[in-house]
């Protein structure tokens, strides 16, 4: 029977915190995926709360498809993603998607086509299911994000993600099981380094028998 290895440990001023579980189930589902660099934008002009455009740097290499888009003011990391794009040479016309509104004309903002990942992650049957957005640079504290949708473009649940932070849902320990409805099919992808490409890991264990 597959078994997932779960462990925290926390040491501080003398005294430390230690949880090891083991999990099992019945398949496990991972991937790991390489997210290339993000694309740093000149010139943003916002139009209203969904509407922009900005010009890409040459050679972006970029085609017309949805995008992330990301920006930072007063230290705090926002992003809207799912956003349809269009180009023309290196003109980028932004209209829809979810999450933050468009900052203000002007504003300092990174765009990341998304990378599609598919998935075969059935939400109800995960006994625990972890992330996390990794850099070869330990000390980087760029952001990303992850989209995991359903069949029909349905979004089961998003995720923030920050550089070399992990993030576990163990469920079967009793967190919250926000994964739960249609199954994953695919889980769209993206972060805001301009210059590293990133690697995204999803490891998920589950239990379609219990």
């Amino acid at each position: 029977m597959p078994q997932a290895t779960y462990g925290i440990t926390l040491a501080s001023g003398g005294v430390s915190i230690q949880k090891s579980a083991v999990r099992s189930g019945d398949h496990s589902n991972t991937y790991e995926v390489t997210l290339p660099a993000a694309k740093a934008c000149t010139d943003f002009v916002r139009t209203d709360d969904n509407t922009a455009a900005c010009n890409l740097p040459g050679g972006h290499g970029y085609s017309n498809g949805n995008f992330d888009v990301y920006w930072q003011l007063v230290g705090v990391d926002y992003v809207r993603y799912g956003v349809p794009g269009t180009i023309s040479t290196n003109a980028l016309s932004l209209d829809g998607g979810a999450g933050d509104v468009f900052p203000a004309t002007a504003t300092t903002v990174t765009v990341c086509k998304q990378v599609t990942i598919n998935t075969a992650i059935d939400g109800d049957a995960v006994e625990i299911i972890g992330l996390s957005l990794e850099y070869a640079d330990a000390a980087s504290t760029k952001v990303g994000h992850v989209d995991m949708l359903d069949s029909g473009a349905a979004t089961i649940e998003e995720i923030d993600l920050k550089a070399n932070v992990p993030i576990v849902y163990d469920i079967d320990g009793g967190a919250t099981n926000v994964f739960t409805g249609n199954a994953i099919a695919s889980t769209k992808a993206s972060h805001n380094d301009s210059t590293n490409a990133a690697t995204l890991k999803i490891v998920s264990l589950e239990d379609s028998t219990p």
